[in-house]
C-alpha cells in the first residue's frame, strides 16, 4: 500500500514530487516486530518523507521530514558538530524529528495528526469508526476525497500550516473538540491535579503526567459556537483522569469559564494499597482520593476491599489510576447517552471503566469503601 499524490492533498500530506529519488529498505530490525518495509523519498541528499509499511497491511504511516543524509543515502548525518553519524536503517529513522501532517493506520483506526503542533486533526475511534481492514481503509479514504468540500480543503489546509501553542487553561473552563471532520463535543475541566502539586496538597499522586479532571457534555453539534449557558443545563458524562497535552497544545479549544459549583464537583474515584508500601513489612496504608478528598488508614488492622480475593497486590481492583491523552468516550457512546438521557451506556462502553467505584456495578463496593474510609456518600456527585 501507498497513498497517490491525488489522496496526500486531501488528507493535508506533503506531495511527492517527481523529481525525488524513492528508496525501499527492510525493516525487521525488531525481531518481535511484524517484517515490513520504510519507503524512503530524498530530494538530492535530504530526507523528505519516510513511509512505514508491514508485510501484513497491519500499519501504514506516512511522516515528512528535512533529514540530511550522506554516503549515497546511507548514512544519516549528525545535526550538530559533537554528533555521531548513523546506519540509515528504520531503527534509526524513528529516533529522528519528522515535521508537519502525518498519516497513521495501524490496528484498525486512522489518525491524521500534526507533529509540528502537537495536534489531532482526525482520530476514527473517537469519531465511532470501527476498526477497518486495507480495503476497508481505501474505501474509507475513497468516502473522505467524495465528501471533501471547499470549505473542507481551507479547514485541513490551515491545520497544516498552524504554529505550536502553548495554552493556558484552569478549572472551571469549558472546551470544544472535534469528534469527527464536521461535528464537534464540548466539556468542562473540574480539576487542576497539577495545582495540587504544585501547593504541596497532601493526596495519593500516583497518576502520570500533568493530569486534569474533565467531564464530557451531551451534545454532538456541527456549532462551534454553542455557548457555555446552554452547555451548563445539559447532562455530562461521568468525569475522567486525562492528560494537560491536548489543552497545553491549543487542540481543545477553551470557549468559556465560570466557577465551579459543588454540585458539579464529579471526581473519578482511587482506592487502593499505596504502590509505595506493597512490598514493605510495616506501615501499609489503604488509600482513598476523590478530587480534594484524600483519606487513609492502616492496612494491618483493616481489609482491602475487592471485588473478589487477590493473591497478587498488584491485581487490585479499583486503584483505577489509569490515564492517557484521550477522551474515554466516542461518536457512538456519546449518541447513545444522549438518546437514552443517561450515561448507562457510558459505563459499559469499556472494561476499564469497571475499575471505578462509581460505576454502578460497584454499588456494594462503593457502600463499604465509604464506611470504612468514614466519607459521606453525599460527597459523590457523579451524573446518572
Amino acid at each position: 500500500m501507498e497513498l497517490t499524490n491525488k489522496e496526500r492533498q486531501y488528507l493535508g500530506l506533503e506531495l511527492i514530487e517527481p523529481s525525488w529519488e524513492r528508496l525501499e529498505i527492510p525493516n525487521n530490525t525488531d525481531k518481535n516486530f511484524v517484517n515490513g518495509k520504510c519507503i524512503l523519498y530524498f530530494a538530492g541528499d535530504i530526507l523528505r518523507k519516510s513511509i512505514e509499511v508491514t508485510d501484513d497491511g497491519s500499519l501504514y504511516k506516512e511522516s515528512s521530514c528535512h533529514i540530511k543524509t550522506e554516503n549515497n543515502h546511507t548514512i544519516i548525518s549528525p545535526i550538530t558538530s559533537k554528533g555521531k553519524a548513523r546506519k540509515l536503517n528504520c531503527a534509526n529513522l524513528s529516533k529522528c524529528s519528522y515535521e508537519g501532517m502525518y498519516f497513521l493506520y495501524y490496528n484498525g483506526k486512522v489518525l491524521l495528526a500534526n507533529y509540528t503542533t502537537e495536534q489531532t486533526y482526525y482520530d476514527s475511534e473517537l469519531a465511532g469508526i470501527k476498526k477497518m481492514n486495507v480495503k476497508e481503509l481505501h474505501e474509507f479514504i475513497q468516502k473522505w476525497i467524495s465528501e471533501t468540500t471547499t470549505k473542507d480543503l481551507k479547514k485541513i489546509n490551515d491545520f497544516v500550516s498552524s504554529k505550536r501553542k502553548h495554552c493556558k487553561f484552569k478549572e472551571g473552563d469549558f472546551f470544544r473538540f472535534s469528534i469527527d471532520r464536521t461535528n464537534y463535543g464540548y466539556g468542562r475541566i473540574l480539576l487542576d491535579i497539577s495545582l495540587m502539586r504544585k501547593n504541596k496538597e497532601k493526596f495519593w499522586d500516583i497518576l502520570a503526567f500533568k493530569p486534569l479532571v474533565i467531564s464530557v457534555y451531551h451534545i454532538i453539534t456541527d456549532n462551534p459556537n454553542v455557548d457555555i449557558t446552554t452547555l451548563k443545563k445539559l447532562k455530562r458524562c461521568p468525569s475522567q483522569f486525562i492528560s494537560d497535552n491536548r489543552f497545553f497544545y491549543g487542540e481543545y479549544e477553551i470557549i468559556g469559564h465560570e466557577e465551579l459549583t459543588a454540585e458539579e464537583l464529579d471526581y473519578p474515584i482511587m482506592y487502593g494499597l499505596d504502590l509505595d508500601y506493597l512490598f514493605a513489612k510495616d506501615n501499609k496504608l489503604i488509600k482513598f482520593q476523590m478530587g480534594h478528598t484524600y483519606k487513609e488508614i492502616t492496612f494491618d488492622n483493616n481489609n482491602l476491599i475487592q471485588k473478589s480475593e487477590k493473591v497478587d497486590p498488584f491485581l487490585q481492583d479499583f486503584i483505577n489510576n489509569g490515564i492517557g491523552y484521550d477522551l474515554n468516550i466516542n461518536k457512538n457512546i456519546l449518541e447513545e447517552c444522549i438518546a437514552k438521557n443517561s450515561n448507562e451506556p457510558y459505563w459499559h462502553s469499556n472494561y476499564n471503566l469497571e475499575h471505578d467505584l462509581r460505576h454502578p456495578n460497584n454499588i456494594n463496593e462503593l457502600q463499604m469503601v465509604l464506611k470504612q474510609m468514614n466519607i459521606s456518600k453525599d460527597k459523590i456527585k457523579c451524573p446518572k
